[in-house]
């Protein structure tokens, strides 16, 4: 008998039929046969057996309900005899328990309906009742026995929420790297009923999560801390609740809860300590920061800007002091006293407050003294005396005492001058500090200085007799260039009395003086020196006194020069020259002569050395042994005699000038000049400017702020040129005036020869330039520019809003405001075109006279400046359009087609034939402004063709394009029937998860035709799944799409785009699960026969049966049988495994290896042995089934 054919004997008649296992019902059961009723009955049993279990949550997989595994409720069972019949129903309670008791003798089985089973569990494992079809193996009921051991369990489908509170420091709704979290912060779930399930804190990193979420609806709760607020959030709101969100079934929902925060202690006070007296910052000043009890927070210092900033405050409230540093008083603030404390400050713990400032200036506590006095020690008083700062700004007047004496107290640090007057009556005589123009030198005082050194001494305006004793070589009376002037003559001055005035002796020059002179009648005598005479001149007479002289106030009288002559003539010095320099030059020396050099000036030996040789009159050089030299200033050179040939006179770099008077070895003066030493020339080596660039208005005038670098340089004259004097011009000095509106520069140079210039970029605008001229007043409302070389054209019917035939043109400068054309001027190429009225004074009006015709506009200024130039055209009046004839009024195309709109208006004298073509739909179809289009994909439009002047006449072109290529149809092709099936879009494709195609692969193979129904290959073509685990896509067949399932039974929506993203189709491919017998079931396991298996402890060859837990059940046990081929002789027998319905479980033998199975001419058989019946899964050569240390890849 076949051991699938089971046949059961009841009463006098037999029974006979097939078991099927699986998802048919058993139909073996004890039945009674009646002949005379022609009917079966079920047999009843004796005894009350029962049949419990509990359907539970099986939450570590081992099929067993262990401690706090909780009951599922609400599972259907029901239970049915050997025949199919319904026995008794029972559902699982909140203990998961479902119990049949009372039963009758007997076998049955139990059906669990599978739609009861819960949505938020999946099932997990199974003992005795199939996963796929909810029927059970049977049992048997006798004597009462109570049966157990077929059950589900089940392992929640729940969900999970992990997210994060965090600051969010951008304020840009989600968490950035460098935000970090906040921790400690309590979060509660709420199922939608408003019931809290579950509550979670906040970790380190700001993390929360919720674990085991039953799916459904939730909303969640968030404590905010105290010290933060609320700042973004996708799902909470400001009060850190949330609105209601849905968690799916092993959904872990991903920082879609985060929770952005800001801190509470985020709030700032900034502010600055700025210099009243320059407006700039004051560096490194103490600021202070307090609350309101007075306690000391933190102390920063100013920056470089004189700006301060406290940061990260918490809420409260504050003041600020600016400790105010030495030598400062305050001046004004801005939230600040005058002790440098600020209001009171209330922080938010997310605000800042930002505009507080303190002005100090310098202490005035310096004081500037002096005093203006005679030179006799007498004071000058009730003289005004003035103090500047250093730019000029006065600071204050004060008029001189009793003593002459004059002070400026309380001052600030900083740079000042004075100013005196030189009063009526006055010349400068001598000062400590200040120029002989009364102005003093600069004067720098610190905060409590005190300079009183500055004295200016006035001599009053007298008379004064300033003349000349000299050598009149010539004896002609009168002072030659050459006749040097005699020291050492006496001159005295008597009044007209006789009584003498004054004495004095000649000095090197031989220039003698009587200074204070009262004005009144004197007389002069001069005694001459030893070894000279008096010469009558018109001065003198030969006993050397004068005639009568009358003397006036502030009268220099210069013409009583004395003429002596020598008593005897020595044969001595003719000529003098200033020999060895170091351009190769002699330079003769006369008397009185001045010889110039700078300080660092040497001779041609590089020597400091001023070398002066002497000539007779027949050019010989004079022996200067014996000669000695003496001078005014000492210090400033020494001379050396040890050269007979010539004097040297040696400088030490000190500046100033002395009389030189060399005398010969008698004591005879030779000799007279001056020797000048000036400090060697700093030449300049940079040029500051004040600013790089002039930004002004017509007529506004300025300096050029420059300064010479460095402040010693000898030369810091500079020189000022405007590169065009028509727009700015610039005096000497750096004054500028702007004339007119453009740009240009201004050059910059040094006048020392360093050649140093710096440039100025110069704009000049004119706020009253004309930058925009509008033709104004259209009837249409329309204000048009008037630009220069445009056209402006009307036709001959023009007539403005107030119906005058007048082209209204208005001038507008820069900021847009109307500017009057006063004083414009209009004229025409063609006056006969239109004329020019200037009645408004707010416009030009260009009059036409309705002839056409074109002439060229010109409008000046007042200034004869061209405002615009432009063409003024009239034209005859214009012909509107009174139809439109369409070429085609429909468009057939492919994708690709191009084309042209045939449209004519009419009547053909039409003055704007110009048409506009709009098409509907653009990625249908393009229209340029020609007509010309281009079909761009498959669809229909249409196209709007108008006229545009005004008519609106418009027609319309129906479009229909056609892709060649577009996808008209797609089909399911290659199934082992052959059929070709459509797959449309909206459609189901459905097949059973045991489908393999014409090739023996799951592939569901889905080819693609245009129109013409040309395949076209899926090129660049995308798929995508709403399930991606029912399905996925192969494209290793160009000409295919192949959806390829794993056996999985679902559904999942399928969506085909082309390489543009467009969609092709859209369907819904179904898996289901098809029904096998409990034979093709066991037989879909895999079996290995492996060598060193990695990774599985096997240390030789052992056997491997890899059961898919979607066919095979608990409780199949698979054996291996192994035979000697040729003979047949059964050589091993071995048991692999039971399977417990577990997903991917490996039954592995290690006990009984089978090395032979390496080796040709072995059979095996493979058995699995289900409910004691026994299924031949396979057999064949071992080594089909062999191989070494490979893995095993699952297909499920």
């Amino acid at each position: 008998m076949n051991k699938n054919e089971l046949v059961k004997k009841w009463g006098s008649g037999l029974l006979a039929g097939t078991l099927i296992i699986g998802s048919l019902a058993p139909i073996a059961q004890p039945y009674r046969a009646s002949a005379a009723e022609d009917t079966i009955q079920q047999v009843a049993a004796a005894g009350q057996g029962s049949v419990s279990d509990t359907m539970f949550e099986d939450l570590d997989g081992d099929s067993v309900q262990d401690s706090g595994e909780q009951g599922v409720a609400g599972i259907k069972v029901e239970l049915h005899n050997d025949q199919g019949a319904l026995v008794s129903t029972a559902t699982t309670g909140a203990d998961g328990k479902y119990t049949f008791a009372n039963l009758a003798d007997g076998t049955y089985y139990l059906h669990v309906d599978l739609s009861t089973l819960p949505t938020d569990q999946k099932l997990y494992t199974t003992q005795g009742i199939n996963g796929a079809d909810g029927n059970s193996s049977y049992f048997t009921i006798s004597g009462g026995n109570a049966v157990t051991g077929y059950h589900f369990g089940f392992y929640p489908q729940q969900g999970a929420i992990q997210s994060f509170v965090y600051i969010d420091t951008n304020n840009n709704n989600q968490k950035d790297n460098n935000e970090s979290g906040v921790s400690n912060v309590h979060i509660a779930l709420y199922n939608e009923s408003g019931t809290k399930v579950a509550d979670a804190t906040s970790a380190g990193d700001g993390g929360y999560s919720f674990t085991g979420v039953k799916p459904g609806k939730y909303y969640a709760k968030a404590d905010i801390p105290a010290n933060y607020k609320y700042q973004s959030s996708t799902y909470f709101g400001s009060d850190g609740t949330t609105g209601y969100f849905t968690v799916a079934n092993e959904q872990t929902v991903r920082n879609e809860l985060n929770l952005g925060l800001s801190t509470l202690d985020n709030s700032a006070v900034s502010g600055v300590v700025n210099n009243a007296a320059t407006g700039a910052g004051i560096s490194g000043v103490n600021v202070e920061l307090h609350d309101v009890q007075g306690t000391l927070i933190q102390t920063i210092q100013t920056g470089g800007d004189g700006s301060y900033n406290f940061s990260g405050l918490e809420k409260g409230n504050y003041y600020t002091k600016v400790v105010i540093p030495t030598g400062y008083n305050y001046a004004s603030g801005n939230g600040y006293g005058s002790d440098g404390n600020s209001n009171y400050i209330a922080l938010t713990g997310d605000n800042t407050a930002g505009n507080y400032s303190i002005n100090l200036q310098k202490q005035a506590n310096a004081t500037i003294a002096g005093v203006l006095n005679l030179p006799s020690g007498l004071g000058i008083d009730g003289q005004n005396v003035s103090l500047y700062t250093a730019d000029g700004t006065l600071v204050k007047t004060v008029a001189t005492d009793s003593n002459g004496d004059f002070r400026f107290g309380s001052l600030p640090e900083g740079d000042y001058y004075v100013k005196a007057p030189i009063p009526d009556g006055y010349v400068f005589d001598s000062s400590n500090g200040f120029g002989n123009d009364g102005n003093s030198y600069y004067v720098h005082v610190e905060s409590n200085s005190y300079v009183d050194s500055l004295r200016l001494t006035l001599a009053q305006k007298v008379g004064q007799i300033r003349s000349t004793v000299f050598n009149d070589l010539n004896k002609n009376g009168t002072q030659e260039a050459t006749e040097n002037g005699i020291a050492g003559a006496t001159a005295t001055l008597y009044s007209a009395s006789g009584a003498v005035v004054d004495t004095t002796t000649t000095d090197a020059n031989g220039l003698y003086k009587f200074e204070n002179i009262t004005p009144n009648n004197y007389y002069v005598k001069v005694t001459p020196p030893t070894g000279y005479n008096v010469l009558a001149n018109t001065a003198f007479g030969s006993d050397g006194v004068s005639g009568y002289i009358q003397v006036q106030s502030q009268q220099s009288i210069t013409n009583l020069n004395a003429s002596l002559v020598l008593q005897a003539t020595p044969a001595e010095v003719s000529s003098a020259q200033w020999i060895y320099n170091k351009d190769g030059l002699n330079r003769v020396v006369n008397n009185n002569d001045t010889i110039t050099i700078a300080n660092n000036y040497y001779d041609s030996y590089n020597n400091p050395n001023i070398n002066v040789q002497f000539f007779n009159k027949d050019g010989g050089v004079v022996n200067t042994t014996g000669y000695t030299a003496t001078f005014s200033n000492p210090g400033l050179v020494t001379p050396i005699y040890t050269n007979s040939q010539l004097l040297a006179f040696v400088h030490s770099e000190k500046t100033g000038s002395t009389l030189v008077t060399v005398r010969d070895a008698n004591g005879n003066v030779v000799r007279t000049f001056t020797i000048v030493v000036t400090a060697a020339d700093v030449k300049a080596t940079d040029i500051v400017l004040g600013a790089t660039s002039i930004k002004t208005t017509v007529n506004a005038t300025g300096k050029v702020s420059a300064t010479v670098q460095p402040t010693t340089a000898t030369n810091k004259t500079l020189a000022y040129t405007s590169n065009d004097t028509s727009i700015i011009t610039v005096d000497a000095n750096g004054n500028w005036v702007a004339k007119k509106a453009g740009t240009t520069t201004i050059t910059v140079k040094t006048t020392d020869g360093s050649n140093i210039t710096k440039t100025i970029d110069v704009t000049v605008t004119d706020p009253n330039a004309i930058t925009d001229v509008r033709w104004n007043f259209n009837k249409d409302g329309v204000s048009r520019p008037v630009n220069t070389n445009g056209i402006l054209e009307i036709p001959n019917t023009y007539m403005n809003q107030y119906n005058t035939p007048h082209v209204d043109l208005q001038f507008y400068n820069s900021a847009g405001t109307l500017v009057q054309p006063k004083g414009y001027t209009v004229s025409f190429s063609d006056p006969t075109i239109a004329a020019a009225d200037f009645t408004n004074p707010d416009l030009i009006a260009l009059v036409h006279n309705e002839k056409t015709g074109s002439t060229n506009v010109t409008i000046r200024d007042a200034q004869g400046n061209i405002i615009r130039s432009f063409t003024f055209t009239v034209t005859a009046g214009a012909v509107s359009a009174t139809d439109l004839t369409l070429g085609a009024s429909s468009i057939a195309a492919k994708v690709g087609d191009t084309g042209k709109i045939n449209a004519t208006v009419s009547p053909t004298n039409a003055t704007n034939k110009t048409l506009s073509y709009t098409p509907a739909d653009t990625s249908i179809i393009t229209v340029d402004a020609n007509g010309n289009w281009t079909a761009k994909k498959a669809g229909t439009t249409t196209i709007a063709v108008k006229t545009t002047d005004g008519s609106n006449i418009t027609k319309t072109v129906n479009v229909t394009v056609t892709d060649p290529n577009a996808i008209a149809s797609v089909k399911w092709n290659f199934n082992k029937d052959g059929v070709s099936r459509p797959v449309n879009t909206n459609g189901i494709l459905e097949i059973p998860n045991t489908y393999l195609n014409q090739y023996n692969k799951p592939h569901v193979d889905l080819q693609f035709y245009n129109s013409a129904g040309a395949l076209v290959q899926p090129k660049g073509y995308t798929v995508s799944f709403s399930d991606p685990t029912i399905a996925a896509a192969d494209f290793t067949d160009p000409n295919l799409i192949a959806l390829v399932h794993n056996e999985k039974a679902g559904s999942t929506n399928v969506t085909i785009r082309d390489a543009q993203g467009n969609v092709i189709r859209s369907f819904t491919f179904t898996v289901t699960a098809e029904t096998k017998t409990i034979a093709d079931r066991v037989k879909s396991a895999d079996v290995e026969l492996v060598n060193l298996r990695p990774n599985t402890g096997s240390t030789g060859t052992n056997a491997y049966i890899y059961p898919h837990s979607a066919d095979v059940p608990a409780g199949v046990t698979y054996t291996i049988e192994t035979y000697n081929t040729q003979t047949g002789l059964l050589f091993s027998n071995i048991t692999v495994g039971t399977t417990d319905g577990t997903y991917h479980q490996v039954l592995h033998n290690t006990t009984n290896p089978t090395a032979t199975w390496q080796q040709t001419g072995n059979t095996i058989k493979v058995y699995a042995t289900y409910q004691g019946v026994k299924y031949l899964v396979l057999q064949g050569p071992s080594t089909d089934y062999y191989s070494s240390q490979t893995t095993h890849v699952w297909k499920d």
